[in-house]
């Protein structure tokens, strides 16, 4: 599989930044209605009956994990611009490791484009899904 060209790689920096994006503002959504409107008694969201308070933490909690999650995608978005700057994207990083040539460590165009952040080839996805 040879390397990719500027203009892939162009497209490849543009749809994770415009990834990033979205994802921030889904984080940033997320946060403001988790807390919203619990600063100095203006908390819409209390209530007297127990299983309201105890949805109400549940709809807390739920949103501050989807925000957690989205945060871990966003530095794995950045992990990939900068692999991106360094010439790296594109390339497994455990078959690097393994010490395999770039040439026959790529991951396929098709995984970057339904994950463009991926760090690893499918197999070695695999492979590592095996040993968890």
């Amino acid at each position: 599989m040879q390397s990719m060209k500027s203009e892939e790689l162009a497209e490849f920096r543009g749809m994770l930044k415009l990834l990033r994006a979205r994802i921030r503002g889904d984080v940033e959504q997320l946060r403001e209605e988790a807390f919203s409107g619990s600063e100095a008694g203006n908390d819409q969201r209390s209530s007297n009956h127990m299983a309201e308070m105890g949805s109400d933490a549940w709809d807390l909690e739920f949103a501050l994990q989807l925000a957690a999650t989205d945060q871990g995608v966003i530095e794995e978005i950045n992990h990939a611009l900068k692999k991106l700057d360094d010439g790296t994207f594109g390339v497994c990083e455990m078959c690097a490791e393994q010490g395999r040539p770039e040439a026959k460590s790529r991951i396929a165009k098709a995984r970057l484009q339904a994950i463009p952040y991926a760090r690893n080839c499918i197999d070695c996805e695999r492979e590592k899904e095996k040993r968890r």
